[in-house]
């Protein structure tokens, strides 16, 4: 390469990056019309100015000028070319997105008859919606049977059982047992490895299987060792997928006196009797597996659209979004009460969340116009169908149902959830679809973590 060809590279390289989304307007103030808006302003403020040895509204001109003067000028300033902003957005017909950016024009100077400026705004992008017939999705489903209502009644009394102690007995599957350990990692031992007096339930799945299994057979006063392999994707990455070693000694194990599922059972719990019970329980079931289905479902379709937005959007809603996305993060630690009181004022960067708001920001518009084009729209009825399914997990559901309605806001939030539904359903019915039935145990899992 010849030293001229490197030259032009580096000159290239050190252009900045065009944005494509980016116009300029120009704004024109009249200086005669600033002049005598700043004079104007002068004199309002002049009447209420006070100055030692001077009755208040009566401080000289010049003296009012000199206290007040620039704040004036930039008051009358900002108002003026926020006007000629105005009009020049409205005469140009551009969609801009977010608030401009105004700077002195070029040759531009104070004095001038006319002062300009230039506006730098980003516009809305243009995009074709795609043909949505080559989308593979799939249509959800998943059956609540017998089995599953039994599995839940299981765990429900598990949930209510009572422990005591045994001497001499062996640790097993339902049993409570307290240990102390330590966990090394190439003879070191890692944070969170260790602890002392630490209660569980064996096979409850609160520690990993192997765990569980290691401890099972042990009594009070026994002690051993031995090797675990961390999944591949545990979520301390320093140990995922690494083998360490664990030191166990159990200091109790307690039996598990779990009550039968029968009629005193379910009055325990305000029922009438074992088979209202399950068929509360199924009722229930069948609610939470629905909302499962339709929020994978709506995953996926979402994913997909998100592929199809390969056009790019306003920097400045980008921003926007990480702002609000950072806001909300902070607020749901604070919710969680994750945050000490000196932390509560600070914020996060919301360049971390830059990426995930552009997309979002792309999705948003992308389905607006998906909305537009097709004219998609949810019913009142749609919305009172999503609303009732959530007040039924209430004591009183109809109080719900119209606590939620009466609420502008809230009622908002839940029209915004029925349109989504109703464009989930017109891209399936544009996309080749097949029907997949999902496993209840795979629906509702939730990994376990040591």
């Amino acid at each position: 390469m010849t030293e001229n060809a490197k030259d032009v590279k580096t000159e290239e390289a050190a252009k900045p990056e065009v944005n494509p989304l980016q116009r300029s307007l120009t704004l024109k103030v009249n200086n005669a019309e600033l002049e005598a808006g700043v004079a104007a302003e002068l004199k309002r403020l002049g009447k209420k100015a006070k100055l030692p040895g001077f009755r208040p509204g009566h401080v000289p001109a010049a003296k009012v000028a000199e206290m007040y003067g620039y704040e004036a000028r930039m008051r009358v300033m900002n108002n003026l070319l926020d006007a000629a902003y105005r009009k020049a957005a409205e005469e140009s017909g551009l969609r801009i997105a977010g608030f401009p950016e105004i700077a002195p024009a070029e040759g531009s100077k104070p004095g001038d008859a006319e002062l300009v400026f230039t506006a730098k705004v980003e516009v809305y992008p243009e995009f074709d919606l795609p043909d949505l017939s080559g989308l593979e999705l799939k249509r959800y489903s998943c059956d609540v049977t017998d089995a599953e209502v039994a599995k839940t009644l299981d765990i429900m009394a598990k949930q209510r059982a009572t422990y005591t102690t045994e001497e001499g007995r062996a640790a097993q599957k339902d049993d409570r047992v307290t240990v102390n350990f330590k966990g090394m990692k190439d003879g070191v031992a890692f944070e969170g490895g260790s602890a002392d007096n630490y209660k569980f339930i064996v096979g409850a799945g609160m520690m990993l299987p192997e765990f569980d299994q290691a401890v099972e057979g042990m009594k009070a006063g026994d002690k051993k060792s031995f090797n675990l392999t961390f999944p591949a994707n545990y979520q301390a990455k320093d140990l995922a997928g690494k083998e360490v070693t664990f030191d166990v000694e159990c200091v109790a194990v307690e039996k598990a006196n779990i009550p039968a599922i029968d009629d005193e059972f379910a009055k325990k719990l305000g029922m009438d009797g074992v088979d209202a019970m399950k068929a509360e329980v199924r009722k229930n079931l069948e609610r939470e597996v629905k909302v499962r289905v339709s929020n994978r479902t709506r995953g996926e379709v979402m994913n997909k659209l998100q592929e199809l937005c390969t056009f790019r959007v306003p920097s400045v809603m980008i921003q926007e979004e990480s702002e609000r996305m950072a806001q909300a993060m902070m607020n749901d630690f604070m919710a969680r009460g994750m945050l000490s009181k000196k932390d509560r004022n600070r914020q996060l960067p919301a360049s971390l969340f830059t990426e995930q708001a552009a997309k979002r920001v792309a999705l948003s518009m992308f389905v607006g116009k998906l909305i537009d084009e097709n004219k998609i729209t949810a019913s009142e009825d749609d919305v009172k169908r999503i609303v009732k399914n959530v007040a039924e997990a209430y004591e009183e559901p109809a109080e719900m149902e119209k606590y939620i309605l009466s609420n502008p806001q809230t009622a908002q939030n839940y029209h915004n959830l029925a349109l989504e539904e109703r464009v989930v359903d017109f891209v399936l019915g544009k996309a080749k679809t097949t029907d997949e039935k999902l496993g209840f145990d795979d629906l509702m899992k939730n990994p376990g973590s040591l």
